[in-house]
């Protein structure tokens, strides 16, 4: 029997199934699409951030003063260097000892040993000095004799051969020998040095052997990590003196046999394992961050009886633990965008399973009649709703899985079954029997018994409470791992159902006041809309609080972007520390002075690092060293009006004090404050008195190193003798100047020169995964929230349709116009609407105030202080005026759907 009422219901009324459908795909795709989304943008923002790190930093590294696999002097060796007898070194156990660091890595745990590629090592000298070519141009040529053990792996020979092991005396002294040792040396480091295949190039070491190139090579990968552990192997590398003399470093690279000789004093080995964490899932960060923590305070043995173990270091873990901490942040700011928008479709799933009810009602009302148990009518309901929502899921689903293609995940599965088993539920929950019977609404419309007062004052202190306790907690960073805040999660839907509860009392107040007031109009519509709006309405709990959900959602993102947006604008300009940067080449007072020139720009300053450090002499006689900055005063205070954080006081710095003392400002230099006298700078044995005019944490764009000293260049060079040449210029710009423009002319004027802008440096702060995805998020959601908003006002306006196709067939009957009949519809969701636009704006204002006092959002402006609430009047505006738009569609989308019937029929039902 059920059954067939079930495929009666199914066939007869398709179109309220339909909408059930509809709501339920929305659901389940939006879920599924949601979930795979952040677990992409978590895994890509582990990427991301460790990325960030240069290779050194990034892999898992150690370092030794012993060549490895048997490769060092042995004392027999030293005593039969003693004897003048030649020999050529064997071979050391380099395959073995690679084996033994591939074994180390292979007993590591997951996900550290997924993490780690396949280890290398290799061993160099120091830097030597070696003849100079005539025209080459380098005055000091000097080069690192390597062996590495994948050197056939990494380098790809181009021309010659690869290099042979050759005899050589070995001794306390270092190694000596007739014949030439071999080497290979990249093309381009031997068109620097002037070096040609088969030429041959002494050593300026005291009978060092001299070196031969026997061939010539390029890297296999020249952006592979190895480059950053082999320095000098790929390019040579160079650098002038202070007297302008160039100096060009080169690795040469020898057969393994032969760098235990020629290394004689000190051989420097770095051992490695690459590091790739792409794949890495967000959840395996916290443990990932335990074992690389615990792999650095243990010493492995690779070879038994080798003296080279490996110590690891590396930043790795320090960049996991921030990860862990923002995301803390971004989970807390997700589910501020998600919560909205979930509450949203659970309240517009509930008006879709109350209009799968009132569809069935006359059905449902027999079956009562009939005896029949308010359990099994809301079987039969339930068992409709689960018809519809089950193939409704699967479909939503598998849209999603085309939006987002990929594995289907638990997650995914289980918010699926959710989305399918809603439906069911709420139309099981709406099923009352006692509603069943027809009745008059208008004749009933009360503010609800003692018991609804008595849960809608706790719904309101609850949420009350719930907001004063997120307040009082306090900004977190994030400890542990991560996840959501329950009460963060739960505050945003308390504080919208409290305020849909306020609507709801509210609206019907201010509708009466209107009827009164339009009572004494001749026109009927606005009266007979107002009446309406208080004694037959449109609106209630579930639809108020799915529409303040919905305005919510879009006044909180349009908060939340502009505040963060402003936070980054705000650290961006921070690290620049004026509107451009220029730095790279050594800049002269002609490149400064026509940097000045150029057309819209207002001020340069510049600035320069003291590559001496300084020492700050207290009369107790206590020493600090500090570092010095060389800047210029005037200009530099001149380029940093109204950069944030930028120090008070700084052009004071321009001028010696009567006495002569020196002024300086100090950045977090330890027990130095304003005013603190009788100190002397002491700096490449040059002396002076100073004076600490101020102190800051920083000056931006400049430095925040701590135990800094600033002082002006000029006062510098005359005081101290220490002139400096500065390799950064900070640049303000005229009012209405194009920066884009500006930066094209000053890379003109200093080619070769990176001319960096604020909107550059913001940009960057914001390319990071997290950051996008969490704009990327907001946006999704105000898009969701204004398709629930026309499905809420046209399922809510469906709903009142019969009512309303009542009235209209006496109104029609006594000489109503259509057009007047379309405003009555108005006036039934216009109450509501402001109601929720209000409320939801209000909702909208308060959650990102409850965000950022509970969570730490530097981590997505990309650091300093806390930001601000920043409100953009033109996404208000937007906002507001897409909020009447979509109500607007969605009224007229219920005018469509609600045309039922002949006006005759309508008529007939009215006088019953």
């Amino acid at each position: 029997m059920q059954w067939l009422l079930l495929r009666r219901h199914l066939r007869t009324a398709w179109g309220t199934a339909l909408v059930l459908a509809v709501v339920t795909v929305l659901a389940a795709g939006s879920a599924t699409v949601a979930t795979r989304a952040i677990g992409e943008m978590r895994s890509e923002q582990v990427t991301y951030a460790t990325e960030q790190l240069s290779p050194q930093r990034r892999d898992v590294a150690s370092r030794s003063t012993v060549v490895p696999g048997g490769g060092a002097l042995s004392q027999d060796d030293l005593v039969a260097g003693l004897e003048p007898e030649l020999r050529t070194p064997p071979e050391p156990r380099w395959d073995e000892f690679l084996d033994g660091m591939v074994r180390l890595r292979d007993e590591l745990p997951q996900p550290l040993r997924g993490v780690l590629g396949e280890p290398s090592f290799a061993v160099s000298t120091r830097e030597t000095l070696t003849e100079q070519v005539p025209g080459s141009g380098i005055q000091i040529p000097q080069v690192v004799m390597r062996a590495s053990v994948r050197m056939t792996e990494d380098l790809r020979l181009v021309e010659g051969e690869w290099p042979r092991p050759t005899p050589v005396l070995s001794s306390y002294s270092g190694p000596s020998g007739d014949e030439p040792v071999q080497v290979v040396l990249s093309r381009s480091a031997a068109r620097t040095l002037g070096w040609e295949l088969g030429g041959t190039y002494a050593v300026d070491v005291w009978k060092f052997p001299a070196l031969r190139v026997v061939g010539l090579t390029e890297p296999v990968d020249p952006d592979a990590s190895t480059w950053y552990h082999q320095p000098f192997g790929r390019d040579a590398q160079l650098s002038t003196t202070p007297n302008g003399a160039t100096i060009a470093t080169a690795a040469v690279y020898v057969d393994p046999a032969m760098i235990g000789s020629l290394a004689f004093r000190e051989p420097r080995t770095e051992l490695w394992y690459p590091v790739t964490v792409e794949g890495i899932a967000s959840d395996d960060v916290e443990a990932l961050s335990d074992q690389v923590r615990g792999l650095t305070h243990e010493a492995l043995e690779v070879l038994p009886e080798d003296p080279v173990w490996f110590q690891a270091r590396t930043d790795l873990s320090d960049v996991l633990d921030t990860l862990t901490r923002e995301r803390v942040t971004t989970d807390a700011v997700l589910a501020v965008l998600v919560v909205g928008p979930l509450g949203a479709l659970g309240a517009v799933m509930v008006l879709a399973a109350r209009l799968v009810v009132e569809r069935r009602r006359s059905a449902l009302a027999v079956l009562l009649a009939r005896g029949a148990t308010g359990a099994r009518l809301r079987l039969l309901t339930a068992s409709e709703g689960l018809a519809v929502s089950l193939p409704a899921a699967v479909v939503g689903v598998l849209l999603g899985l085309l939006v987002r293609p990929g594995a289907v995940t638990g997650t995914q599965l289980l918010w699926a079954g959710a989305a399918a088993l809603a439906p069911a539920v709420a139309a099981a929950a709406v099923t009352v029997p006692r509603s069943l019977r027809a009745e008059r609404r208008d004749l009933s419309a009360g503010t609800g018994g003692r018991w609804r007062r008595t849960v809608e004052l706790a719904v309101i202190g609850v949420a009350a409470l719930a907001a004063v306790l997120l307040a009082r907690r306090g900004v977190v960073g994030g400890a542990g791992g991560g996840g959501v805040d329950p009460l963060l999660a739960a505050t945003p839907l308390l504080v919208a159902a409290a305020a849909a509860l306020v609507a709801v009392r509210v609206v019907p107040l201010l509708a009466r006041g209107l009827e009164r007031l339009l009572s004494r109009r001749r026109d009927l519509v606005p009266f007979l809309g107002a009446a309406r709006a208080t004694r037959a309405p449109a609106g209630g709990v579930v639809p108020a609080l799915a529409l303040v959900l919905a305005v919510s959602v879009g006044a909180s993102s349009a908060v939340l972007l502009s505040t963060v947006d402003a936070g980054v604008a705000r650290q961006a300009h921070v690290r620049l520390g004026a509107d451009l940067r220029v730095s790279g080449p050594a800049l002269s007072e002609e490149d400064v002075a026509a940097l000045r020139e150029v057309h819209g720009v207002a001020a340069v300053a510049t600035t320069a690092r003291v590559p001496e450090t300084g020492h700050l002499l207290s009369p107790d006689g206590r020493s600090r060293s500090v570092q010095v900055l060389a800047v210029d005063a005037a200009g530099l205070a001149a380029v940093q009006e109204g950069v944030p954080d930028a120090p008070s006081g700084v052009a004071a710095l321009a001028s010696p004090t009567p006495d002569g003392a020196v002024p300086l400002l100090g950045l977090r230099v330890p027990d130095v404050v304003a005013g603190t006298e009788g100190l002397v700078l002491d700096l490449q044995d040059e002396a002076a008195d100073v004076v600490v005019t101020g102190t800051a944490d920083q000056v931006p764009g400049v430095s925040d190193a701590p135990a800094t000293v600033v002082l002006d260049s000029g006062v510098l060079a005359g005081s101290l003798d220490m002139p400096t040449q500065p390799r950064t210029a900070l640049v303000a710009l005229d009012d209405g100047a194009d920066p884009a423009e500006v930066a094209g002319a000053l890379r003109d004027v200093v080619p070769g020169a990176t001319v960096d802008d604020r909107t550059t440096a913001a940009g960057v702060l914001r390319e990071s995964p997290a950051a996008q995805g969490i704009a990327t998020g907001a946006r999704v959601s105000v898009a969701l929230a204004a398709v629930l908003v026309v499905l809420t006002v046209t399922l809510t306006l469906v709903l009142a349709a019969p009512d309303r196709e009542r009235l209209f067939a006496v109104l029609r009957s006594m000489g109503v116009r259509r057009s007047e009949s379309r405003g009555l519809v108005a006036w039934e969701v216009a109450p509501w609407a402001l109601g929720a636009l209000v409320g939801g704006v209000l909702v909208g204002a308060v959650v990102p105030a409850l965000l950022r006092a509970r969570v730490d959002l530097t981590a997505l402006t990309g650091g300093g202080p806390q930001p601000e609430l920043t409100v953009d009047p033109v996404l208000v505006a937007v906002g507001v005026a897409g909020f009447v738009v979509t109500v607007g569609a969605g009224a007229v989308l219920a005018a469509v759907a609600g045309r039922r019937g002949a006006t005759p029929d309508r008529l007939r039902e009215a006088s019953e």
